[in-house]
């Protein structure tokens, strides 16, 4: 195949342009590879911490004079039974002061069964000590966030006081301390349902029903049958991070234009290359139409070269990205935990669709800007080209 040869001797005759060439494409690919994967990362991780340290599906009264839900035992029965949910778990939600010592802070508290939010929360896995499980075990248990443990200078085995204007105050004792690495860590504590009941003085209610579905993706159509078969207000963490999510969207069509942009810049010097190499073998060109070659054939061998060259450039960018995403994915970086829900490292997710999308859109892109100076190359005057030397 002749056309290959010319190609390849067009491209090795020239080794410094052709070196610049490669390495354009070549760091172009390698950076869309590093920030794919680390926007990969980073959407996986929030998706990650909200759907599984967080319900599903909220479930509460839709009265608006009545914050709380009754009969809920029976309305955990039934959703319990809806196709794709995986667990409930009521919950009873009050505000109260907690004191230890000379210190006091203000405390969300979450009476729940902790067998039953275990399955939905997942509250176990960010425990630092003690047991979560223990709560179903003791009534004047209670288990906090790091944070608010280190304001009221109070640690495992310790006994805080629960203040309430009108409910007065109770003894509790902690019996587990967790870090989920966010602002709950300040403010939100868990004890026995039975027990935030009696302390509140409201048996028999509760303020949600929280949900684990099986498939999270499909949160919206259960919450829908839900609201339907109950006449309850369902709210899925779909509808609840509504915000985050679109602007997840509109961030991902925004980097497409940067990377879009990216590509091109390395197309044109796979462009300026090939357009070099044709002022240089204009006599080559002209000698090879006079000879009888088409000039759909010329046209091909500069379409090769951009091939080859926009090949071996997506390679060596794609293994180059590859080690850099692993390089910035093991590095270790200081920040706060609540900063970014406890991660000590940036979030890289080297998936291999990402070496896929950015290989075969670069090398699109490349051939596109290699087809000006193959036309230049096929719409050359055979006579002036073989005279212009």
């Amino acid at each position: 195949m002749y056309e290959l040869k010319i190609a390849l001797r067009h491209i090795t005759a020239r080794k410094r342009h052709t070196l610049f060439a490669v390495l354009s494409v070549a760091l172009a690919v390698g950076v869309i590879v590093v920030l794919m994967s680390m926007m990969s990362g980073f959407t996986e991780e929030l998706v990650r911490v909200t759907v599984e340290s967080s319900p599903h599906i909220v479930v509460s009264s839709q009265d608006q004079d009545d914050e709380y839900l009754h009969f809920s035992s029976y309305y955990s029965g039934s959703i319990e039974g809806i196709d794709g949910v995986e667990a409930v778990s009521p919950s009873l939600l009050g505000q109260a002061a907690l004191s230890f010592k000379d210190n006091a802070v203000g405390a969300a508290l979450h009476g729940v069964y902790a067998s039953s939010e275990e399955q939905t929360s997942h509250v176990s896995k960010d425990l630092t000590s003690g047991s979560f499980l223990d709560l179903d075990r003791s009534r004047h248990g209670i288990v906090i966030g790091d944070n608010m443990a280190e304001e009221l200078d109070a640690s495992l085995g310790d006994w805080v006081t629960m203040v309430d204007p009108l409910a007065g105050s109770s003894n509790f004792k902690i019996i587990g301390i967790f870090d989920t690495g966010t602002d709950a860590d300040e403010t939100t504590a868990y004890v026995r349902l039975e027990t935030l009941q009696d302390y509140f003085s409201k048996e028999g209610v509760v303020s949600s029903i929280n949900l684990r579905v099986q498939d999270p993706f499909q949160a919206d159509i259960i919450a829908a049958a839900i609201e339907k078969d109950t006449g309850l207000d369902a709210v899925s963490w779909i509808e609840s991070n509504k915000e985050i999510l679109e602007l997840l969207n509109t961030q991902t069509a925004i980097v497409w234009i940067y990377y879009s942009l990216i590509y091109f810049i390395a197309g044109f010097g796979i462009a300026n290359t090939l357009v070099t190499i044709v002022m240089e073998k204009k006599r080559e060109i002209g000698m090879l139409m006079a000879m009888g070659i088409p000039r759909k054939n010329i046209t091909f061998i500069f379409i090769m070269e951009a091939v080859i060259l926009g090949t071996v450039g997506v390679l060596l960018g794609c293994i180059m990205g590859y080690v850099a995403a692993l390089g910035i994915g093991s590095y270790r970086i200081e920040l706060p935990q609540e900063v970014y829900y406890g991660l000590t490292t940036l979030p890289i997710k080297i998936d291999p669709l990402n070496f896929v999308y950015a290989g075969v859109f670069s090398f699109i892109i490349n051939v596109i800007t290699g087809a000006y100076p193959a036309r230049k190359a096929s719409s050359l005057n055979p006579v002036e080209a073989i005279e212009s030397e």
